[in-house]
């Protein structure tokens, strides 16, 4: 029997000084075989992330390896000196990070960052190197990768970031490729094909895979083994079919308890007693495109066009579609964040968009985001406490230091984070983490109006559900409104009552959840739902 592609052997991990471990990973033991899919499962925190960082030898500086060793085709990656893993990263093993905005080099094209690992690992320069970065963004679902490879990270949506990403990982072709959340960011359609992709590449390399996912509908469309962590240990490990048939572990069994399905609403329409809180009427966002005088017109990116929407008091409409549909920008543009090419945002009677600068303050009390990347939405010379008071502080709410830090302790709770968290930095947290902490300071001024995008696309489906269960409940004892930006259908069902299904820029279908989820009438529509990943096993 062929020795294992990677082989981790009693891994222990501990955080902090020398004086105040604690143990984070606990003698974890892994196999994967070459051309072996693993996905790793388990809430956010539980050392998914780590262990992937652990081969790599990539932990933060606070983390610790204190015990067991990693073998790659029984080479020791623990006994190599720190130069020489500069030949295992990229080349041997790729890597796809879960926080696309910070893994990639804001002052260098995608293009660039692409061709980095493709001169630095294969020698390709020139034309050879430009023809495979092409054919590597075109691989991920890149559309016209010859101009997309010369904008910025910042010129991308967070979806296709999280593809360019994956276009670096496997660049060089690797023998083994550590994904950590690679669908994350990414919609139905596009989480579809970018697993047929890997699993592909998978194929005719022989390549090994280490895939980290909260998602279980991913997990069951790859993996060859599950293997559960939770709080640093390896509770269960099984085949694919046997792991769905049949989860051993309570633990295991709580996150298919806590599964989101595509499930007919019980949410009724709110009823129309009053006007809407929230109305916009044919918005429109346009992004200038200057590519310099050698290469034709300058000409606008129609990121939203003519859209229109409305929402009640209490009432939550999920916008649904695609990676760069134009979700994010519609949002935005709402708050004002985005420049407004034409329309008007009407909300409380106001519209936004004639607001001078003063006005529109005083009105962003009442109208919050809770952004896509939480680590690029908080500062990170920041402590937790200072970032949630932000905003008290902006709008001289909250009254004195010390009512203002109960204040903070009290949202901490409410998102499942302990009060003393208020004292750590956003780089001392997980990807889950991170997302309830944005949740938290978007709820600080006690809004009207959230605007959610993707708010638990970071988050394990446990942790998924308590937030989904907090939105809720703020909302019913609050009144409170949302605008939920999501790929995710299966949270569609839980918590919206209307949906509006956008398509490059268009609003192309609104109804009620059941209308819109069970009787779509355009196409695009359908071609969202038929992607949606299914368990075609009985699940508890």
């Amino acid at each position: 029997m062929p020795p294992p592609l990677l082989r981790i052997e009693n891994l222990c991990v501990e955080f902090g000084p020398s004086h105040a471990r604690s143990r984070v990973i606990d003698q974890l033991w892994v196999e994967i075989a070459r051309g072996e899919t693993l996905v790793l499962v388990g809430e956010s925190g539980s050392g998914k992330s780590l262990t992937a960082l652990s081969v790599v030898r990539l932990l933060p500086s606070a983390a610790h390896i204190v015990g067991g060793r990693v073998y790659l085709n029984e080479q020791d990656i623990f006994a190599l000196p720190a130069h020489a893993m500069s030949a295992i990263r990229g080349r041997r093993i790729g890597f796809v990070f879960q926080e696309p905005q910070v893994a990639l080099n804001p002052v260098m094209t995608i293009g660039d960052q692409v061709g980095e690992v493709l001169t630095c690992h294969l020698g390709l320069r020139g034309r050879a190197r430009r023809t495979r970065v092409l054919d590597a963004l075109a691989a991920v679902g890149i559309d016209n990768p010859e101009q997309r490879a010369r904008e910025y990270p910042h010129q991308f949506s967070g979806g296709m970031k999280q593809r360019a990403l994956i276009a670096i990982a496997l660049a060089a072709e690797p023998d083994l490729l550590i994904a950590d959340e690679p669908t994350t960011a990414l919609d139905v359609t596009l989480q579809a094909q970018i697993l047929t992709l890997l699993q592909t590449e998978q194929r005719r390399r022989g390549m090994g895979m280490l895939l980290i996912t909260h998602d279980l509908g991913v997990a069951w469309q790859v993996a060859d083994r599950v293997a559960v962590m939770q709080a640093g240990r390896l509770v269960e490990s099984a085949p694919r079919q046997a792991f769905y048939a049949a989860p051993a572990h309570p633990y295991s069994q709580q996150l298919f308890a806590a599964l989101p399905r595509l499930a007919a609403s019980a949410r009724p329409p709110v009823a129309a007693t009053e006007a809407p809180l929230l109305e916009v009427q044919g918005l429109s966002v346009r992004f200038p495109r200057r590519w310099g005088w050698w290469r034709g017109t300058p000409d606008n990116l129609h990121a939203v066009e003519g859209a229109s929407l409305s929402i009640r008091r209490g009432e939550t409409l999920a916008l649904v579609g695609e990676s760069g549909s134009g979700k994010t920008s519609m949002g935005r543009a709402i708050l004002r964040l985005l420049p407004l090419a034409a329309g008007r945002v009407v909300f409380q009677g106001q519209d936004l968009a004639q607001l001078a600068p003063a006005a529109l303050r005083l009105q962003r009390r009442h109208l919050q985001m809770v952004f896509q990347d939480p680590y690029a939405a908080m500062n990170p010379r920041l402590q937790i406490g200072e970032i949630l008071q932000e905003g008290l502080i902006a709008q001289q709410l909250g009254g004195g230091p010390a009512e203002r830090a109960a204040r903070v302790a009290a949202l901490l709770s409410q998102v499942g984070l302990l009060p003393a968290h208020a004292l750590r930095y956003p780089h001392e947290f997980s990807g889950g983490q991170r997302q309830r902490i944005c949740i938290a300071r978007a709820l600080a001024l006690a809004p009207a109006l959230l605007v959610c995008d993707e708010p638990t696309s970071a988050l394990d489906v446990s942790v998924q559900a308590q937030i989904l269960a907090l939105l809720e409940e703020l909302q019913q004892r609050l009144g409170l409104a949302y605008l939920f930006i999501t790929h995710n259908l299966g949270v569609v069902a839980r918590v919206a009552h209307r949906v509006a299904v956008m398509h490059r820029g268009v609003i192309v279908e609104e109804g009620t959840v059941n209308q819109v989820l069970f009787a779509p009438r355009h196409p695009y529509t359908q071609s969202l739902l038929a992607a949606v990943p299914r368990l075609d096993v009985r699940t508890p």
